[in-house]
């Protein structure tokens, strides 16, 4: 995931931080963005992004969708995920021979695996219902394959010189993306619009099986992810961001094919989405392409807006995760988003903590006292569009307890409290932010990212250079506030990482 300057994230932690807010009129930027590029809003309600560069003849094409996790449900969590899978299936006229023969196989696959989905799920089936069910829908799997042309979107990409052909399902957004050669335009146009227009959701049982071993590798069986879903979801009572992305298993296994499609249609109108192209084309011929692919695709609804508030913490909440790996720990507070303009004094928080070696907790837990391998801040986890976590991730070195690693850690907070930060220090903080976001706006995939993001949190992708000029105006008097506002104890989540309990021997052993 792509954060507003190049801060590393820790082992793909599934994290976006992004903002803006309105700019000071008589603030000006130390450099020149040259945020040039033009935007259209269709009259389906789709927005695209032309982001033309000189350079090589290449672009980076994005589309992306503001639905994540967090626009999901319980007996529903990682649709949105799954629905991410099966855009790579191919659309009527991707991926099939005959799409006329394949279609009642697909809908007879439909109505069959949905049922056994259910009874296996609620355990109402009986055991020669279910292997009835399971016997017809491996028959209908056999058939449909002698119409499905496995991976062909991949492979037509590929074959036109694509790279990067991948996609990303987060908290708050679901994005695909390839980079082309500029003569392959139309092509990328071509296969998005149908993507969106008429996706196939071919194999969407054997596809769900894949997503199930996808969470066992990342959430169930790897320390840092099973660590992360235990911490959201005991930082986050109500709001959706306690839920996972990926989703929970028993959800998983239970997600039918009709319903990620009503999902489909619910979320992934062209209202909710956003299109970027970034890098050397003819933006003239862009927009003729954009109006006739897209142009076209029906209007829908706009999805239903998140309307749960998590409501304030009251007292200290902590949670310990058993897992066989060494010891680390979490440690979130809960803050507002943008438009709060505390957010940027958290941002700039969060760089002189633990960006770079010169950072606070890297001088005194990692070269000081030894205590953690690692020690890494970040501002909003799990998401972005709504209120979130300001967050910390520690792997302890061993030579230390968690009690001694909480300790110096809420002595550095305690710290920004009572002690301003020196101008100095704070123009450091700032300039890193200012040179990660230029480094990321100067690689067409990042800056197509970033345009898409800004999209969506501000309605206007340029209020990147606004969220960069209020940067430039906290003052420490800014960050004393903030540190006094949410690093309080009450307000404070706590996760453990620990080993399982030696067995008990028993008496005479």
């Amino acid at each position: 995931m792509i954060r507003r300057w190049c801060l590393p994230i820790l082992l793909c932690l599934p994290i976006l931080a992004l903002a803006g807010a309105g700019a000071a009129p008589d603030q000006s930027l130390p450099v020149d963005l040259s945020l040039e590029g033009e935007t259209l809003v269709l009259d389906n309600g789709m927005t695209f992004i032309l982001l033309p560069r000189t350079g090589a003849p290449v672009f980076s094409g994005h589309i992306a969708f503001e639905v994540g996790s967090l626009d999901t449900v319980p007996g529903q969590t990682g649709v949105a995920h799954m629905f991410e899978h099966m855009v790579f299936k191919g659309t009527r006229h991707i991926g099939t021979t005959d799409w006329e023969k394949e279609r009642p196989l697909l809908e007879a696959l439909q109505k069959t695996g949905d049922r056994l989905t259910l009874l296996k799920a609620t355990g109402e089936g009986t055991d020669e219902e279910i292997a009835r069910l399971e016997a017809e829908l491996a028959r209908l799997n056999e058939a449909q394959h002698a119409y499905i042309v496995k991976d062909e979107v991949d492979r037509i990409y590929s074959e036109a010189g694509g790279r990067g052909f991948n996609a990303s399902t987060g908290t708050d957004y679901t994005r695909y993306f390839v980079s082309l050669p500029s003569n392959e335009l139309e092509l990328w146009m071509l296969i998005e619009s149908q993507r969106i227009r008429e996706p196939v959701l071919r194999e969407f049982f054997s596809e769900r099986d894949v997503v199930f071993e996808e969470r066992r590798m990342r959430n169930d069986n790897h320390p840092v992810g099973k660590l992360f879903e235990h911490f959201t979801a005991t930082a986050f009572l109500a709001h959706p961001y306690r839920l996972s992305p990926i989703g929970w298993a028993s959800d998983i296994l239970a997600l039918t094919q009709s319903g990620t499609e009503v999902f489909f249609h619910e979320y992934c109108a062209p209202s909710n989405a956003v299109g970027v192209l970034c890098g050397n084309f003819d933006t003239a011929r862009a927009k003729s392409l954009i109006y006739k692919y897209f142009g076209s695709i029906p209007a829908r609804d706009d999805p239903p807006p998140v309307v749960t508030k998590e409501p304030p913490q009251e007292a200290e909440r902590r949670v310990s995760v058993v897992f066989e790996a060494n010891p680390m720990m979490m440690v979130g507070f809960h803050k507002p988003a943008w438009p709060h303009e505390d957010d940027l004094s958290m941002d700039l928080i969060q760089v002189i903590l633990t960006d770079g070696v010169t950072s606070r907790l890297y001088r005194r837990m990692v070269e000081g006292d030894g205590s953690v391998f690692v020690i890494q801040a970040i501002n909003g986890v799990p998401g972005t569009r709504c209120d979130n976590l300001f967050a910390f991730l520690a792997v302890l070195s061993g030579s230390a307890t968690y009690e001694e690693v909480e300790a110096a850690l809420y002595e550095e907070l305690d710290r920004l409290k009572s002690e301003p930060v020196s101008e100095a220090e704070l123009e450091k903080a700032k300039t890193r932010i200012l040179s990660g976001l230029i480094h990321q706006w100067a690689r067409p995939d990042d800056a197509a990212s970033l345009a898409a993001t800004y999209q969506f949190i501000t309605g206007d992708w340029r209020s990147m250079e606004d969220y960069l000029r209020d940067i430039q105006r906290v003052r420490p008097e800014d960050i004393i506030e903030a540190a006094r506002t949410y690093f309080t104890r009450e307000n404070r989540t706590v996760a453990h990482l620990v080993k399982p309990a030696e067995p008990e021997k028993e008496v005479g052993q």
